[in-house]
């Protein structure tokens, strides 16, 4: 009987490979377990396991021989199993990434929107566009997007304002927020419909005064008058591919 394909990491951990997993619950545990042993006499301290869904008739049999779910994630589960007791092991999904685009035109107005599901309740509720970012997505492209996609505004990317942490995000996760500064291209507002109640663009002396808006967006916006912001910047041979990262310093 042959152990398990797998690789080691630089922690001391073992992945094994999916791909080669037998599909058979009994040849499956016995092949497990005889790796489990083997991996710890070798002192690895964790074993990576995933599953896609076509296997996965054999979580239970994971679930038997101490594994612990660590997240799952489209069409595969990922499984763990600490081989020494006190092994740390990097959780997943801890945040979620917000971003609200601040949005001031030559005239001195700002694009605001009050939340469908504000309008009766918190009808004064003013708040920036924007929304959550896609996996993959970077800051810069994101609230650009979402900002299109609320109000119908085309807008250009000149820098990052602030970013906001706090644990009560959504599924149990925390959530930063980005507030960047956007340059207006177009003008026409078109709703979606789906979640914004209403759009507009506001004089700022009104929008400032108005009770219902928050407290951090104001603040915000007062930085942003005083060209406050962090701008992007690439550092040749940072990463191999530039599209990898994003870096934000001052000026």
């Amino acid at each position: 009987m042959r152990i398990l394909p797998a690789s080691e990491n630089r922690f001391q951990g073992i992945h094994i490979h999916p791909q080669t997993l037998p599909a058979g619950a009994a040849d499956f545990s016995a092949r497990l377990s005889l790796s489990l042993d083997h991996w710890r006499e070798q002192g690895m301290r964790a074993v990576w396991l995933e599953l896609p869904a076509e296997l996965a008739h054999l979580i239970p049999l994971a679930l038997q021989q101490e594994f612990e779910y660590h997240h799952c994630r489209g069409d595969r589960v990922t499984m763990t199993r600490r081989l020494v007791t006190d092994t740390p092991l990097p959780p997943f999904a801890t945040h979620t990434i917000g971003v609200g685009g601040l949005v001031i035109s030559a005239e001195g107005e700002i694009l605001t929107i009050v939340e469908r599901s504000d309008l009766e309740t918190r009808p004064d509720n003013f708040k920036f566009p924007g929304g959550m970012l896609e996996p993959g997505e970077h800051i810069e492209s994101g609230v650009v997007r979402e900002v299109w996609e609320e109000t119908g505004v085309e807008t250009a990317f000149e820098g990052l304002l602030s970013f906001r942490h706090h644990h009560d995000g959504q599924f149990g996760t925390s959530n930063i927020y980005a507030v960047c500064k956007l340059r207006p291209v177009s003008r026409a507002i078109a709703i979606d419909e789906v979640e914004i109640g209403l759009a507009r663009w506001m004089p700022l002396q009104e929008f400032m005064e108005r009770p219902g808006v928050g407290l951090y967006n104001k603040h915000i916006i007062s930085r942003a008058l005083q060209n406050d912001f962090m701008q992007p910047h690439r550092i040749e041979g940072y990463r191999a591919n530039a599209d990898d990262y994003e870096i934000y310093t001052c000026s």
